[in-house]
């Protein structure tokens, strides 16, 4: 499948977005390695019939979809996701983009709340902070991961801290710009879809997280070599992960190299700066 960007403003493709489990089983369809039947999706999202149909017909007319219509040895009509990743671009100076990049932030607030508010009074919500998020990703992680995201949203807030501090500070305030940052890790309950992975991207900084994402050692390693990455990036040594992995340790010698050779470093602490665009 290509990778496609669509401008933000196309209403049909609002649509879309504007509708959260339509877009969470159009990520179905993006991960499935082949066409699915409207019940096969139906199954994924744990949905009725009826309402993936009409999630499809969104899908279709906004061409995140594609229909692939019933043949002899396909008894079924079925779906595919139209692209590998979708990347959607706004322009700050035309006030349509402006408009639909200001809506799709607030349908995204307001979807964390509802998460938010899903989760009062399960175990660990008093840790939860009320935060108001300008967007929102659902992932698989497993604990050792998430406590290492943990680790790094609070590195991030102690580095905003001290650059709040050094910008109120600083005797010529013109050069302080306001931002708003938002971040939290909150354990979901229930096998809920996923959200869907797509980018929200600014045409002025358009090639710039293009360049950003193709790049990511996601995009430039095999799945194996991912695998051996990621355990590599955590300090298990080359024995451990060849038993981990149930490979020889010559083989797990030669997809390091490999690695390390793709991403074009030379230690594991490179490497470990490498991993964060995944």
């Amino acid at each position: 499948m290509p990778e496609t960007t669509l401008r933000l403003r196309n209403p049909a493709v609002m649509r879309a977005l504007r509708d959260i489990p339509t877009m969470q089983r159009w990520e179905i369809l993006r991960r499935s390695k082949r066409a699915l039947s409207a019940p096969e999706v139906a199954s994924a999202a744990g949905a009725t019939l009826d309402a993936v149909l009409r999630s499809l017909d969104v899908l279709v007319a906004a061409r995140l979809a594609e229909v692939q219509p019933a043949t002899s040895r396909r008894r079924q009509v079925t779906y595919r996701a139209a692209m590998a990743r979708l990347v959607l671009r706004w322009s700050r100076r035309d006030p349509a983009d402006a408009a639909a990049s200001r809506a799709l932030g607030r349908l995204m607030r307001d979807h964390s709340r509802t998460v938010q508010d899903d989760a009062t009074g399960r175990p660990g919500y008093e840790r939860i902070s009320n935060l108001n998020y300008s967007g929102c990703n659902s992932a698989l992680l497993l604990d050792d991961d998430a406590l290492r995201v943990r680790e790094s949203f609070r590195a991030a807030y102690a580095m905003l801290a001290d650059a709040d501090q050094r910008a109120r500070e600083d005797p010529d305030t013109g050069n302080a710009k306001p931002y708003h940052v938002s971040f939290d890790l909150l354990r979901l309950w229930g096998p809920a879809p996923r959200m869907a992975e797509y980018f929200v991207v600014e045409e002025a900084m358009h090639d710039h997280e293009r360049s950003l994402l193709e790049g990511s050692a996601g995009r430039t390693l095999s799945r194996r070599e991912l695998d051996v990455a990621r355990l590599l990036e955590r300090g298990m040594s080359r024995p451990r992960i060849a038993e981990k992995l149930g490979v020889t340790l010559n083989t797990v010698a030669s997809i390091s190299k490999s690695i390390y050779r793709k991403l074009g470093v030379n230690s594991r602490a490179q490497l470990a700066e490498r991993m964060r665009v995944v």
